[in-house]
């Protein structure tokens, strides 16, 4: 009976069964007994059949500075979204331009999930990012509506601090100087 524990316990997470549990509920767009209960066989199911290695990426997750990543980050997708489909419509002149963004962190994750962020936003595309040296290279549709470079630099800085805020750890935080 161990060995059964010791073999779930390595590849059972309660968070990831509760992540896959809230994808499969979205899925049947259905919240009772039947979707709740299947779901729950086919998370154990797939983290059974198909472990992957332990994440500590949402160790340090905090609440309410995750609302707030996850609150300004829709606020600039509509923002954008509206402001592209206008200058579209309009015909309006624009310049587009890349844009270097020397982050504070280098950290594998914090760099993937900013870029990501940045990348859905209507209007930025990340061209490169160099991992060793915490940069990312951005393309900008209308680079003076958005404040010109360093308003690109600004926005994409405080995406990235609202990232750290919501995920990294207090260490994390201190070496990179942003204070929640």
């Amino acid at each position: 009976m161990s060995r059964v524990k010791a073999f779930a316990s390595k590849r059972l997470s309660l968070s990831m069964t509760l992540w896959l549990l809230v994808l499969w509920t979205l899925l049947f767009a259905k919240f009772d007994p039947l979707v709740l209960l299947s779901g729950l066989l086919v998370a154990l199911f797939i983290q059974l059949v198909f472990p992957l290695p332990r994440s500590r990426f949402f160790a340090n997750f905090r609440l309410r500075q995750g609302l707030i990543l996850a609150g300004v980050f829709l606020m600039d997708m509509v923002k954008a979204a509206v402001h592209v489909a206008s200058v579209v419509v309009t015909g309006r002149d624009y310049e587009c331009g890349v844009v270097r963004i020397d982050l504070r962190s280098s950290a594998d994750n914090t760099m993937a999930v900013t870029a990501a962020m940045i990348n859905l936003v209507p209007g930025t595309i990340v061209v490169e990012l160099k991992r060793r040296e915490g940069v990312i290279y951005l393309h900008v549709f209308d680079l003076e509506a958005q404040g010109g470079v360093e308003g690109v630099r600004a926005a994409s800085l405080a995406q990235e601090e609202r990232v750290l805020k919501a995920l990294a750890s207090a260490q994390t935080l201190e070496t990179v100087g942003v204070k929640l």
